[in-house]
């Protein structure tokens, strides 16, 4: 039987002119609507509400963290890419997802990609990337992360992952912690 899977993207770093470029994808399939639920559950419980990772304050971020850390649902939905050095955001971003999905995937599949803020004219672009390396994607489509929880819950781990890379105490702990645990999947 066909999976339908769809894939949250973020990425961080085009600040630093590619010196640390993050990219995060969160694959979710017929659980979707649960998981918005609980995402929206956290940003209420954490006091996080519907704001950016980075308008938020250090102690509703730790919350929200360690909130999403004890929700077994997540377990093995989270994937990053950590990149040194480069300004190829587009390439880079293609290749995450590829690698998160071909890691996710282990039955036949179509996907839906939604990526923060991709414009129109690049949505082409990434599916007619993302075709060629294999993948059976349905359609790519650029998302506002103030409407989609999990686009929201994307940015999160992105600014969380940039945070814990960037020798925050308590973001390198809890960043230990969800790798560890398996939680959180760096790819390479």
């Amino acid at each position: 039987m066909l999976q339908k899977l769809y894939c949250y993207v973020d990425e961080s770093g085009q600040d630093t002119q590619g010196q640390l470029f993050i990219v995060v994808v969160v694959i979710v399939g017929e659980e979707r609507e649960a998981l918005r639920q609980i995402c929206l559950e956290i940003e209420a419980h954490s006091r996080k509400g519907m704001r950016k990772w980075a308008h938020s304050n250090q102690a509703r971020r730790q919350g929200y963290v360690e909130a999403l850390l004890r929700h077994s649902e997540f377990q093995g939905k989270f994937y990053f890419t950590l990149h040194r050095s480069t300004q190829d955001y587009l390439a880079v971003t293609v290749q995450t997802i590829t690698q998160a999905l071909d890691y996710f995937a282990v039955n036949e599949y179509k996907a839906t990609i939604l990526i923060d803020g991709l414009s129109r004219s690049s949505e082409r672009e990434v599916g007619r990337l993302l075709r060629r390396s294999g993948l059976p994607v349905q359609k790519v489509r650029g998302v506002d992360d103030e409407s989609e929880p999990l686009i929201r819950l994307a940015d999160a781990l992105c600014g969380f992952i940039r945070k814990g890379k960037d020798g925050n105490r308590e973001m390198t702990a809890l960043l230990e912690k969800a790798l560890s645990s398996g939680w959180l999947v760096e790819l390479r």
